[in-house]
């Protein structure tokens, strides 16, 4: 992905070496704080594919759910709904480490999912009351490692 003005802050996915690249996109999107911007071109590419069709969106989605990545907007990686991918159409991949962001953004892409009202809940009311006890030992673990 091109970084431009608007780009600032935003690293680039062909920073991660080709033959590092199974294992490094999730440490990648860790790494800049559990949320990237990106293109379909950049993701192509990541794959190995030389075209960008319809039915590569299916492949970059599987790919992304075995890195445990999350990514939205959805449709884009729908080959019903984004009949003429564009490499320069952007997506956002985000962390599934169970982070807040993580537990927000699957609540509201995935509701039927997820305990939409505990996630929502959670984050308007500083999320203590509506975390289970293991999510709240996770939440310890998280601030003690930052």
């Amino acid at each position: 992905m091109a970084e431009d003005a608007d780009d600032t802050g935003h690293e680039e996915i062909e920073d991660i070496d080709d033959d590092q690249a199974d294992a490094q996109l999730a440490t990648f999107v860790r790494e800049q704080g559990g949320l990237l911007e990106t293109t379909l071109g950049d993701l192509r590419m990541e794959l190995g594919y030389s075209r960008l069709g319809r039915w590569v969106l299916e492949e970059i989605a599987d790919y992304l759910t075995n890195q445990d990545l999350g990514y939205f907007p959805v449709w884009k990686l729908e080959p019903e709904a984004n009949k003429e991918p564009r490499k320069e159409q952007r997506l956002w991949l985000y962390s599934l480490d169970g982070s807040v962001r993580a537990q927000l953004l699957a609540a509201v892409l995935h509701p039927e999912d997820n305990d939409v009202f505990a996630a929502l809940d959670g984050l308007a009311a500083g999320r203590h009351a509506a975390l289970s006890p293991e999510q709240k030992l996770d939440l310890v673990k998280e601030i003690v490692s930052s």
